[in-house]
């Protein structure tokens, strides 16, 4: 597997005829940080004495830009995250849980390998607070999304 590749996941990519464990470690990685902007639990703050202006039906009717400001207001809005993004990040999750069932420790080194090229964690940490070699813990990981590129490839699943 080229490492490289699936690390630089800034550069879009399109995907490839066939299922691949690349294509797979990269929708993986793509998951994970999908997951990383979803709004968690923030501590409310009162930063002015007066709530956020709240417009009626009656005030935007009027405006001809309304649809370009709700717009960017989803844009300044801080994890945004798209339905079709989460319905993606359900999709690479749940490959995980379906296709290596059986694959327990392969389970465990792809998600633990793709979060953390997600979240930027040390991949050395986790492997030596795991208990993994690099080798095995590599080997894993490849052998994982080989089963889920194979995998989804004998179900004719499209590759998106």
């Amino acid at each position: 597997m080229n490492r490289i590749a699936t690390i630089d996941m800034d550069v879009p990519q399109d995907p490839p005829p066939a299922w691949t464990p690349d294509w797979v470690c990269t929708r993986l990685v793509e998951a994970y940080r999908i997951e990383a902007r979803l709004p968690g639990h923030v501590r409310r703050k009162l930063v002015a004495p007066w709530p956020a202006h709240s417009y009626e039906f009656s005030d935007v009717v009027g405006w001809d830009d309304a649809r370009e400001r709700v717009m960017d207001k989803w844009a300044r809005f801080r994890g945004g995250v798209y339905a079709s993004e989460l319905s993606r990040m359900d999709q690479a999750q749940e490959w995980l849980r379906v296709q290596l069932r059986n694959y327990a420790g392969e389970r465990m080194c792809l998600s633990g390998w793709a979060a953390c090229i997600a979240y930027n964690h040390s991949l050395r940490a986790l492997m030596v607070r795991k208990h993994w070699s690099r080798s095995s813990f590599y080997r894993r990981v490849d052998i994982g999304a080989g089963v889920i590129a194979r995998a989804l490839q004998d179900e004719d699943v499209k590759v998106s």
